[in-house]
């Protein structure tokens, strides 16, 4: 992927992260420009996922669809955090009957509740935070021109210094990330692992 098609400033960690850095592009339709770029950060026991979306594209976008912004923002939030989650599981045997349907229902309804998510500081930015499992998810409206949504795990989200990553030079470009696992999970040797159970209380919330 070439930097030249990003057309806006993504965000990413600070300069004091120690290891692992990566950009995965957001795609959106074929004959649109990028949605939005995720950078990826992850060390042996930790994993920070930054997702910055341009927002007058995300606005046209949503609005176009009839749908408010912030809301699909929470929205893009509480999917993408399902998805980490389900692929920290290894609990042997059959996945149990429902489960993606409810999971699905639990994303529109915690999405649904984004102004009750608690607050946290990304430095001198708030933002609105959800945990499921082993993950904390947040997004920020803070960043006049970008919507930013951050993951973490193995590490705290109030913990989370964000700075404009004006060079992607330190981002690796390098391997088609289809190739290896979209998320590059092979950085993250200790990552948690997770069992259907660890899911109950936000089933319970149905």
């Amino acid at each position: 992927m070439e930097t030249s098609v990003i057309d806006f400033t993504p965000m990413g960690l600070d300069a004091d992260w120690p290891a692992r850095r990566w950009l995965e592009p957001i795609n959106g339709r074929d004959d649109k420009p990028l949605r939005g770029v995720r950078l990826g950060h992850a060390n042996d026991s930790a994993m920070v996922l930054i997702c910055t979306y341009p927002r007058a594209r995300f606005d046209d976008e949503v609005r176009a669809t009839g749908t408010d912004p912030v809301h699909e923002i929470a929205h893009e939030t509480t999917y993408s955090q399902i998805n980490l989650v389900l692929h920290q599981i290894r609990t042997p045997g059959a996945r149990p009957d429902g489960l993606i349907g409810s999971l699905l229902r639990y994303a529109g309804q915690q999405a649904s509740r984004y102004p009750e998510w608690p607050t946290a500081q990304w430095g001198d930015q708030a933002a609105s935070t959800t945990s499921l499992a082993s993950w904390q998810s947040g997004f920020s409206l803070a960043y006049p021109d970008t919507y930013v949504v951050v993951h973490a795990c193995g590490v705290g989200i109030d913990e989370v210094r964000l700075t404009a990553a004006a060079d992607l030079s330190r981002y690796d470009l390098s391997m088609d990330p289809l190739e290896i696992g979209a998320m590059h999970w092979e950085l993250w040797a200790s990552q948690t692992e997770l069992a259907y159970e660890d899911l109950a209380p936000a089933l319970a919330m149905l």
